[in-house]
C-alpha cells in the first residue's frame, strides 16, 4: 500500500511559502490526502472479503494519488480567455471511489445535460423544473439493494402515462449522502427538464406507489415512509434566471446538482470498511446521467471515445485508440475483441499471486501515462506553469519555447 502522508506533508510546506496561490495548493493536497486514504480503506476492505477486483482498484486510486501525480498550476485559461489557478491529476483511475475521476465525470456530465436539454422545444405551458425523488432509508449501508429500489421505482414512474403527460424530456442524476451519525445510506435522484404544471401532491402520491410496488418486487412487504401523510418525498423546483425564494433554483445550479458526485468523497468515510467493495462495484458500470423523452441522443449521432489499450500487460506498454461508431453502421461494424483493462489485469495478477508483479507493471504504466499528460497540458495551456505535488516544474509550450 501507498503510505505517503509524512512525505507529502514536507514537500508540501515548501511549495506553499514560493506559492501565491495557496488555495489551490491545499486543494491539491487535500484531494491527494482524500483519495490516498478512500484507496487504503478500500484495500482493507478487498483483502477481508477477498475482493480481488476491489485491491486492483485500490492500488491504482493509491498510486494515482501519489505526489507526483497530482498538479496544481497558474495562468490556465478557459474558453473565454479568462485566467485561473486549478489543479488536477496526471492519472484517472477510471474508479467512482476516485474523486479526480468523479470531477472528470462530472464535467462531461454536465456538457451532456445541456445538450440533452437544448434537443427540447418547449411548448406553450411548458417550464423548466428540479425535481429531488427520495428514497426511505430502509436497507441501512445495503447500497446495492438501496440502490436497486431506487432504480426499480424510478422504471415505473418513466413507464406511466400520468409521468408521460407532464414530463416532456429531462435528465437525471443519483446523490447518495449518508445518513445521520453514518448509520444509513440515503439514495435520492435528482431530474432536470421540461414539464408541464405539476400538482405537488400528485408527483408525491405517484413516486409512493412506484417505490411500494418496486420493494415489493423485491421481496419487501411493507416500506416504511416517516412522513406526516405516509407519502415519499418528492420536491420541485421551478429553474429560474434569479432565485427568490427556497421553492426555485438557477438552470446552473440545478445543473450542478443533477450531474455532481455520486458519493461524496467526505461521505466515504462513514461508510464501514467492509461495504467500500459494494459501493465501487455497484458504481462501476453505472451511468452519470440517464436521458428520457425528447432528451434521448437522436440516432446516428457518432460517439467517439478514447482509452488506452493494454495490448503488452507485461512490460505496461500502451498504445492510444480512437473509435467512432454510430448507431446506424453498428451493424456492419466487424465486433472488436474486448481488451484485458488494467483493473482487469490486476485482479488476475491478484489472484494468481502476483501482486508485486501488477504493482511494479502500474507504476510502470502510471509513469508513462504522467507524461504523455504533461504534453497534453503543456499544448492545451501554453501559458501556464505547473508543478506537480513532488515539486517537478514545467510549462505551456509557449513558455517552454520563449
Amino acid at each position: 500500500m501507498f503510505v505517503f502522508a509524512d512525505q507529502l506533508t514536507e514537500m508540501i510546506l515548501a511549495q506553499k511559502v514560493q506559492s501565491d496561490k495557496r488555495d489551490v495548493v491545499d486543494a491539491a493536497v487535500h484531494r491527494a490526502r482524500l483519495s490516498s486514504a478512500i484507496g487504503t480503506r478500500l484495500a482493507e476492505s478487498a483483502l477481508a472479503l477477498d475482493d480481488t477486483d476491489a485491491l486492483a482498484v485500490a492500488d491504482m486510486i493509491c498510486a494515482a494519488a501519489r505526489p507526483e501525480n497530482i498538479w496544481h498550476a497558474e495562468n490556465l485559461h478557459d474558453a473565454d480567455g479568462k485566467t485561473y489557478s486549478g489543479y488536477g491529476s496526471l492519472n484517472l483511475v477510471g474508479s467512482r471511489l476516485d474523486p479526480a475521476y468523479m470531477k472528470t465525470c462530472s464535467t462531461r456530465a454536465r456538457r451532456r445535460t445541456k445538450a440533452a436539454l437544448a434537443r427540447v422545444r418547449p411548448q406553450v405551458g411548458e417550464q423548466m423544473r428540479f425535481i429531488t425523488f427520495t428514497v426511505p432509508p430502509l436497507f441501512g449501508f445495503d447500497f446495492e439493494r438501496g440502490m436497486s429500489l431506487l432504480d426499480g421505482a424510478l422504471v415505473l414512474l418513466k413507464k406511466r402515462q400520468w409521468f408521460k403527460s407532464v414530463v416532456r424530456g429531462s435528465v437525471f442524476g443519483d446523490e447518495v449522502t449518508t445518513g445521520e451519525r453514518g448509520t444509513h445510506f440515503h439514495c435520492h435522484s435528482h431530474m432536470l427538464g421540461w414539464t408541464k404544471k405539476i400538482d405537488a401532491q400528485d408527483l408525491r402520491s405517484e413516486w409512493t406507489s412506484c417505490l411500494k410496488a418496486a420493494a415489493k418486487k423485491m421481496g419487501v412487504s411493507h416500506l416504511p415512509i416517516n412522513t406526516g401523510d405516509g407519502l415519499a418525498v418528492a420536491k420541485i423546483k421551478r429553474v429560474v434566471a434569479k432565485v427568490r425564494n427556497g421553492e426555485s433554483v438557477t438552470l446552473e445550479k440545478a445543473i450542478q446538482e443533477t450531474c455532481k458526485y455520486t458519493v461524496k468523497g467526505s461521505d466515504l468515510s462513514d461508510v464501514p470498511s467492509e461495504h467500500l467493495c459494494q459501493v465501487e462495484r455497484v458504481l462501476r458500470r453505472r451511468k452519470m446521467i440517464v436521458t428520457f423523452g425528447e432528451c434521448n441522443a437522436q440516432k446516428g449521432t457518432a460517439r467517439k471515445a478514447k482509452y488506452l489499450d493494454y495490448t503488452s500487460t507485461t512490460d505496461g506498454s500502451s498504445i492510444i485508440q480512437e473509435t467512432s461508431e454510430t448507431s446506424e453502421n453498428a451493424a456492419t461494424t466487424s465486433k472488436v475483441e474486448k481488451k484485458e483493462s488494467l483493473r482487469e489485469y490486476g485482479a488476475r495478477m491478484i489472484r494468481e499471486g502476483r501482486r508485486d508483479v501488477w504493482l511494479k507493471t502500474l507504476a510502470y504504466i502510471y509513469a508513462e501515462r504522467r507524461e504523455y499528460r504533461k504534453i497534453q497540458l503543456a499544448e492545451k495551456y501554453p501559458n501556464a506553469t505547473f508543478r506537480t505535488l513532488d515539486g517537478k516544474v514545467w510549462c505551456g509550450v509557449a513558455l517552454d519555447h520563449s
